[in-house]
């Protein structure tokens, strides 16, 4: 029957901003890597947005580095 089979990925059917995408890879982000060396999380933040083909400018990232290493560590993120 037409209209019965996922013919796209999921991803795919929903419209998310490039806002919302570049908040939701900070989220995560913020999570794994909570206090973590500024440095290793600068890098994590250019390979994902990198990876995801989102333009970030580097002062930008270089801001949610420093805030993000900044971060009480959680259990996610213990080092």
């Amino acid at each position: 029957m037409p209209g019965d089979t996922q013919d796209e990925p999921i991803q795919a059917q929903h419209s998310t901003t490039e806002s919302d995408k570049v908040a939701g890879i900070l989220l995560q982000q913020e999570a794994d890597l909570a206090g973590h060396d500024e440095a290793q999380v600068l890098a994590a933040l250019r390979q994902r947005f990198a990876d995801g083909g989102h333009e970030v400018s580097d002062e930008v990232v270089a801001e949610h580095a420093r805030r993000i290493a900044g971060l009480e560590p959680n259990s996610f993120s213990q080092k």
